[in-house]
């Protein structure tokens, strides 16, 4: 089994599915599935069972989701286990706003397809957690919740997301207006993706992010790119982001940095 490929998949189902799109969901689940939560005691056996509470739900739910970090491991050839986390928002009809933080395991097998020597992926254990009191009245989405977390979480509108290798065997997927800045590390071979609420260490150099993302990433110091979205200000010589960070600016490249940048932020000086 392709720990690539289903590291990808996964990412395309989770995506899609908070789009409202449970197709790629549907056809890559077992027939045999076992799905837990994100209710207290929600417990579903079987494809079947997930199509019956689907059809049951009655709402005009939508969401916001944000970064995406995705862990894996295989265990077999067969076998593959992927841990997505993420924050994502649950948008009511009369406004209210729900973030929560959230954690899906989910264990991919290969099925034999029936009548064909084809062997296909299909998630076969999805455990959904940070669990909430579940009520009577709801089938899969809290509706009538009792326990909720309350917050809202700025996302891309565009729902554009960048695939980066992190450095210890993970995949992300993040929003690029959530990326703040990059720091080189470990002597220029690697670096640290700062967004507005966590740091991810990545195996790509800043030299190569800088060549890749130029619409979002501008070099402003040998060791440093930030996301012109992000300064707050700019004066001699070093510039303010949204974060409260201060990153020098040489000053052989000040003119040039503030040029660059001209049309996105404030200068102070």
């Amino acid at each position: 089994m392709n720990k690539q490929k289903i590291v990808k998949l996964t990412s395309i189902i989770i995506q899609r599915y908070y789009q409202n799109d449970t197709k790629p969901f549907i056809d890559y689940v077992d027939e045999r599935v076992l799905w837990y939560g994100p209710a207290t005691d929600q417990f579903l056996s079987g494809k079947k069972a997930i199509m019956e509470a689907w059809a049951n739900e009655s709402n005009t739910l939508t969401f916001s989701l944000g970064n995406l970090r995705l862990d894996y491991i295989s265990s077999h050839d067969s076998y593959c286990e992927v841990m997505a986390s993420f924050p994502v928002t649950t948008n009511y009809p009369n406004g209210e706003m729900i973030k929560m933080d959230q954690i899906i395991h989910i264990t991919w097998c290969e099925r034999k397809i029936k009548d064909t020597n084809d062997k296909q992926p299909r998630m076969l254990v999805i455990h959904i957690s940070d669990l909430y009191q579940k009520h009577t009245l709801d089938n899969i989405y809290p509706v009538h919740f009792n326990q909720v977390y309350r917050g809202y979480m700025p996302v891309s509108e565009s729902g554009r997301r960048i695939y980066f290798q992190g450095k210890d065997s993970f995949a992300l997927y993040l929003l690029p207006d959530t990326i703040l800045w990059v720091e080189s590390t470990n002597n220029g071979r690697s670096s640290i993706i700062h967004t507005n609420n966590a740091e991810y260490h990545v195996k790509a150099t800043t030299v190569e992010l800088e060549r890749e993302h130029p619409d979002f990433l501008i070099r402003c110091h040998r060791c440093h790119l930030v996301n012109p979205k992000h300064i707050v200000c700019i004066k001699r010589f070093n510039v303010t982001l949204s974060d409260g960070k201060e990153i020098p600016i040489p000053e052989k490249k000040y003119t040039a940095f503030k040029k660059t940048v001209h049309d996105h932020v404030q200068i102070c000086g």
